[in-house]
């Protein structure tokens, strides 16, 4: 059989078969088929990928899913980095709508210290640990990246299409852009990420909340791709050789990636967390937070906030 003939066997495959389970098994043989059997880490890293809870994801709308996607400032693969980027991510599959809770990085820990240094500290499982106590919350999968990494990634899906929210002059970050729609560059978008000193009051606020921002445009992007199945399942294998995953399989990242790509970005909410008074800029949750993690945590969506 041809390569032509095989993928095309392979496709008229995957459209006939509705029921997951099965979806999911020839889905991965038919990308094999077409693609050749992706070997995790075998190009450049990109991001890393854990699976830190209990609980196995299943893809069954029956309860909600939450994930930590973390942006450490390490300029190098050698260096550890500080958790500058924290983002708690709430999905609901039955109703297919999703929440963002964005952590501001000298929000207080509950353990008294400083959120984002549990990121060089004690690495995804330390940071995940503060931050399910803090919300009440298991969170499932971590994936954290660094400077260099989160460029490649974006360079590699061809740029981002973002609505810059102000015009940026931030020259320290290379944040120097015009207000409105931009198709930006992995440092560029960058750039965007880490800008706080065009927000004199509330720098590092913005700049968390510009983060969810970016993860919504992130989103918009690859799904304006209309990818389908097929396109689900190429992204997978170009992804599995460029990530290191700690327990987690190929059919975990299947079932993560149609999750993502099946919610549409106007049905999350960016939100991010209060932070009161504290020593320095170690800042406590402020007034309403608990409220705010009770919400969040049942369902993983926001009703009342």
């Amino acid at each position: 059989m041809t390569h032509t003939h095989r993928r095309r066997a392979a496709f008229r495959l995957l459209i006939a078969i509705p029921l997951c389970g099965m979806l999911v098994a020839t889905s991965l043989a038919a990308a094999w088929l077409a693609l050749g059997r992706p070997t995790v880490a075998s190009g450049a890293v990109w991001f890393q990928l854990t699976k830190v809870g209990d609980a196995e994801f299943s893809g069954v709308p029956d309860a909600p899913f939450f994930f930590l996607a973390l942006g450490n400032d390490a300029r190098t693969d050698a260096d550890k980095g500080l958790g500058d980027a924290i983002h708690v991510i709430g999905v609901n599959p039955a109703t297919r709508q999703a929440t963002i809770i964005n952590v501001p990085r000298d929000t207080q820990a509950p353990s008294g210290d400083k959120i984002n240094a549990y990121s060089a500290l004690q690495g995804l499982p330390g940071i995940v640990d503060q931050l399910n106590r803090m919300m009440g919350i298991s969170i499932q999968y971590a994936v954290t990246v660094n400077f260099p990494r989160f460029v490649n990634l974006v360079d590699e899906i061809g740029g981002v299409d973002i609505d810059v929210p102000i015009a940026m002059d931030d020259k320290d970050s290379g944040a120097v852009f015009p207000a409105g729609p931009q198709h930006l560059g992995g440092e560029s978008l960058l750039a965007v990420s880490r800008n706080r000193k065009d927000y004199p009051i509330e720098g590092d606020v913005k700049r968390t909340e510009n983060q969810g921002l970016v993860i919504l445009a992130t989103l918009a992007t690859l799904r304006a791709q209309n990818p389908g199945d097929a396109g689900a399942l190429r992204l997978v294998s170009i992804l599995a050789r460029h990530v290191v995953t700690d327990n987690v399989s190929l059919v975990d990242m299947y079932r993560l990636g149609r999750l993502g790509l099946s919610i549409d970005p106007a049905s999350i909410r960016n939100v991010t967390i209060p932070t009161g008074g504290g020593a320095g800029t170690n800042l406590a949750v402020g007034p309403g937070g608990a409220e705010l993690f009770r919400d969040f945590a049942d369902d993983g969506i926001l009703q009342s906030h």
